[in-house]
C-alpha cells in the first residue's frame, strides 16, 4: 500500500519532487521592436499559452515553455499587419504559433538565464535569453529581453529597408 501511494504521489506531484512550482500565467505582453527605413517599428503578439514550472532556488531543475499566436501580430497599422501574416513573412496560415522552449536554465550575472529552443516557421534557432524572476508570495514575473535575426528564421529577406535583427520582450504575470 505504501508504493502504491508513493507512486501516485510521484505522478500527480513531479515538480514537488523536485522542489520547483508550477505557475499559471494570468496575463502576459509579447512586444517587439525593429527598425525599418531608419525608424522604430513596434509591434505586438498574443494567445500566449506557457507551461512554467520554476524554483529560483533550484533554476536548474525548472523548465519554461510558451507559445504564441502568429495571427495576433499588431503594429498599429492595418495594412503591415496583414503583410506580416502572409508567407515572405510569418506565413500565419501554415506556421500558426511562434514557440520557446528552455533547454537549459541557469544563473549568469546575478538574474537568471537560460538557454531556449527558439521556432519560428518552423526554424528553430538555440538563443540565450536572460530573465528576470519576482516572485511576492504566490504571484510572480517572468520578463526577458533577447535578440534574434529574423532572417535566420526565414522571416523576410535581405533588404537595406528592414534591420535583421529584432528586440523581443517577454512578460508574463503568473500565480502558483
Amino acid at each position: 500500500m505504501k508504493k502504491v501511494i508513493a507512486i501516485l504521489l510521484f505522478a500527480v506531484l513531479p515538480s514537488a519532487a523536485f522542489g520547483q512550482h508550477v505557475w499559471q500565467a494570468t496575463s502576459s505582453t509579447v512586444s517587439f521592436k525593429i527598425r525599418e527605413l531608419g525608424l522604430p517599428v513596434v509591434g505586438k503578439l498574443s494567445g500566449l499559452r506557457a507551461k512554467l514550472t520554476f524554483n529560483p532556488d533550484t533554476p536548474a531543475n525548472g523548465s519554461l515553455y510558451a507559445t504564441v499566436d502568429v495571427a495576433t501580430i499588431k503594429t498599429n497599422i492595418k495594412k503591415r499587419d496583414a503583410h506580416l501574416k502572409k508567407e515572405k513573412f510569418f506565413d500565419a496560415e501554415q506556421y500558426k504559433r511562434i514557440e520557446v522552449k528552455s533547454t537549459k536554465l541557469y544563473i549568469k550575472d546575478a538574474q537568471f538565464a537560460g538557454m531556449f529552443d527558439v521556432t519560428i516557421k518552423g526554424k528553430t534557432r538555440h538563443v540565450e535569453i536572460p530573465f528576470e524572476f519576482n516572485q511576492l508570495g504566490n504571484e510572480a514575473e517572468f520578463k526577458g529581453t533577447f535578440s534574434i535575426n529574423r532572417r535566420d528564421f526565414g522571416v523576410g529577406s535581405k533588404t537595406i529597408l528592414m534591420a535583421d535583427y529584432v528586440t523581443v520582450t517577454v512578460d508574463v504575470k503568473a500565480k502558483r
